[in-house]
């Protein structure tokens, strides 16, 4: 087909701002925006789209959106049930409706147990949301010290024992029970108030806590065996079950909303509802932070509980998901294609085994493989898919374990299923067509990897087209320590199928210089040209890439020294090259 890249641009900007995007969290999600131009460039309306690391579907969503059809798999239970419910077509009236239908089923079940009083008048109030501390005990005194009750003002966490002026270490003083704090309810005026927990309110979660329905809650095992154990710190911390981060409260009003979905006749509402249940489990959660501003919404990459949480109501969190899921649908809708629901289908099936498509018969291939070591899918997915009652089948996951009982082989399996997803793309592929591949890794040795993948394949050896994807973010690790050592922004490499009248012969790559690359960026970078230290490093991989260079040396940390030794400087809050080392280099 004839090709006309001129139009695709060298930086690909798609914050994660839209409806559809923000409706339901699923990890380093592509949004419909970046996509499309891809679509648009290598396929035509009606044509065949691949996705075989399909996530929550926005490869299908996108094709849809521009007329064709999809062909979407991976292991993910929890991608498919999100895809299902963005692809499922509900009028926003009656979702409306038998969403109150449901939360009103759901409350009545779980009785008082929100209910608390009104400071300012008496009333009996349902509760907007509470708060809760950790507490510790100082070694030097033994006293218990209530985290909350000594942050200060803007947030900053406590430096001494209240009682003996020991210095704070969170990591050796012993942690006690964690405590409610505040309840927050709407006041005479209609303005949100926070006042102190009472004795009525300390009531209410001891009787969540004594309810037998407690034992119901739909739980997963975190074991050991699961990255995240370790990484979280899971075993130490006691939390070792999915249900062990909801308060009683919210646990119990879960399961009576869940049971109250279930009962919803019709499949497509209810695939609404459970789509909308699902999104709120995170803020649901224990893993919702408070600061002292604003809340921090929850980490979805780890199973981190900050010392201040928030138990949020759950039927107020419900209730605007629904409004987001309908926003949503509006937002598709306005989008839509020739392409119905049915033109996207998703199956759940290993990227290295696609024995769903046949031999040259996809058009158009765009997917987002698991960046190696960075994220752990199936680990954060169990989370939602306790409640679906399904889980990923992780021994296929296409991660590299770095702690605990897997990490023996886990780089060579790791390879060995990206190597076997690229050549089941080139199996699955007509011939003379494309592939798009996003990707982003610190490590040169990964990037490496995918190139001798991609060209054992078969694929023809120097891309067609490489772009840098920028979502306008900011990686957790950045954003807690103050540096950029994990990249933040990716590139999107789209490589040939070769013709079968003539395959092209594949030419080795020459190794970079991975110094000389470095120097040369750095030497040629205008003021504000590059944002951060991640769109200098992806700028690097994207010229070595056109330059058909091997990246294996070219790793993150090589260009953040070379940063610091030119004079730059990052920013610890916001991670962006700072200004002022920006001006004194230019001067």
């Amino acid at each position: 087909m004839p090709l006309d890249i001129d139009g695709l641009p060298s930086t690909v900007t798609a914050p994660r701002t839209d409806p559809v995007y923000n409706c339901h969290a699923y990890l380093t999600k592509v949004p419909i925006a970046a996509i499309v131009p891809f679509i648009d460039t290598f396929s035509k309306p009606g044509e065949l789209i691949a996705d075989f690391f399909a996530g929550s579907g926005m490869t299908g969503l996108a094709a849809r959106s521009r007329g064709r059809r999809a062909a979407l798999s991976d292991i993910s239970v929890l991608g498919q049930h999100i895809c299902s419910g963005y692809l499922a077509e509900v009028a926003a009236g009656q979702l409306r409706i038998v969403a109150a239908q449901v939360a009103a089923e759901a409350r009545l079940a779980i009785g008082n147990l929100y209910q608390t009083r009104r400071e300012a008048d008496g009333a009996d109030i349902e509760m907007v949301r509470a708060v809760w501390s950790f507490t510790y005990y100082c070694p030097a005194c033994a006293e218990q010290m209530v985290y909350f009750e000594h942050v200060s003002p803007d947030g900053a966490p406590p430096k001494q024992c209240p009682s003996c002026e020991a210095p704070f270490e969170r990591r050796r003083w012993k942690r006690g029970e964690d405590v409610p704090v505040e309840v927050v309810v709407d006041g005479v005026s209609g303005k949100q108030v926070a006042q102190t927990i009472s004795p009525l309110d300390e009531t209410r979660i001891a009787l969540a806590l004594a309810d037998p329905r407690m034992t119901l809650v739909p739980s997963q095992s975190i074991d050991s065996t699961r990255e995240m154990y370790s990484r979280s710190g899971l075993g130490k911390a006691g939390l070792t079950r999915t249900a062990d981060f909801f308060s009683a409260r919210n646990a119990i009003a879960l399961l009576e909303l869940w049971r109250a979905i279930e009962r919803v006749n019709d499949a497509d509402i209810q695939k609404k509802l459970r789509f909308a249940f699902t999104a709120i489990l995170p803020r649901a959660s224990r893993r919702y932070q408070w600061s002292a501003k604003r809340p921090l919404n929850a980490q979805n990459q780890t199973y981190y509980i900050a010392p201040v949480y928030y138990e949020w109501n759950i039927f107020e969190l419900f209730g605007r998901k629904v409004e987001a899921a309908i926003r949503a649908d509006l937002e598709l809708a306005s989008q839509q294609g020739d392409a119905a629901p049915e033109a996207v289908t998703y199956g759940l099936a290993s990227a290295d085994r696609l024995a769903h498509l046949k031999d040259a018969s996809v058009d158009y291939v765009f997917t987002d493989p698991p960046f190696g070591s960075n994220i752990f899918y199936s680990d954060m997915s169990l989370f939602h898919e306790a409640w679906l009652g399904t889980t990923t089948a992780n021994a296929s996951e296409a991660v590299v374990h770095t702690t605990g009982t897997r990490k023996a082989g886990s780089s060579e399996r790791y390879e060995t299923l990206l190597r076997g997803a690229f050549s089941e793309a080139f199996r699955v592929l007509r011939p003379g067509r494309f592939m798009s591949v996003v990707f982003g890794n610190s490590n040169g040795r990964i990037w490496g990897l995918v190139q001798r993948a991609l060209r054992d394949a078969g694929f023809v050896g120097a891309p067609i087209h490489v772009a840098i994807l920028d979502k306008g973010q900011r990686s957790v690790k950045g954003l807690s320590s103050g540096s950029e050592g994990v990249v933040t922004v990716d590139l999107i490499i789209t490589v040939q199928k070769p013709d079968a009248a003539g395959a092209e012969i594949m030419e080795k790559p020459e190794p970079a210089d991975a110094a000389e690359l470095i120097r040369e960026a750095i030497a040629g970078m205008r003021i504000g040209s590059m944002p951060s230290p991640s769109h200098l490093y992806a700028d690097i991989l994207r010229r070595a890439i056109e330059r058909h260079l091997l990246l294996d040396e070219l790793h993150l940390s090589d260009v953040l020294i070379a940063l610091r030794q030119a004079g730059y400087g990052v920013d610890r809050k916001t991670g962006l090259l700072q200004a002022q080392a920006m001006d004194r280099v230019a001067a």
